[in-house]
């Protein structure tokens, strides 16, 4: 299965993105093809759900609130949600942490996690803190 991080943070920063910066994620797997860690700024998504919301409304995936603000699902296209939690990155240091949980969706899987991080060429110096 391949393996990719999006960092929504452009959408936010614009050409102004700071090497410092934190927010939430989740990890899911889209189509049973290509397993994702989607960062979110914390100012884009106060909840792990607006993430979800966000990453389909970009690949024009039909979704629906459960119970709203809480829990969000897509409709439109088989996306599984493995978990959630918060995430913090230094560029300066090429450092990138990853903790937490998701209350809705629940812990991420974190066996390897560092290890498919780091085969991106985008993160290969990085250090990958996986953690409680």
């Amino acid at each position: 299965m391949n393996f990719d991080v999006i960092d929504y943070s452009e959408m936010l920063y614009k050409e102004n993105i700071t090497p410092t910066r934190q927010g939430k994620f989740l990890q899911i797997v889209d189509d049973g093809e290509i397993e994702l860690l989607v960062l979110s700024p914390y100012e884009l998504s106060k909840f792990h759900a607006q993430i979800l919301e966000r990453y389909c409304m970009l690949q024009d995936i039909e979704g629906r609130y459960v119970k709203k603000p809480d829990h969000f699902r897509a409709t439109g296209a088989d996306i599984e949600v493995i978990g959630g939690g918060h995430w913090k990155i230094d560029e300066s240091v090429l450092r990138l942490v990853l903790n937490g949980e998701s209350t809705v969706y629940g812990r991420f899987n974190s066996e390897g996690l560092s290890g498919k991080v780091r085969k991106l060429p985008k993160y290969s110096a990085y250090t990958v803190v996986v953690g409680g």
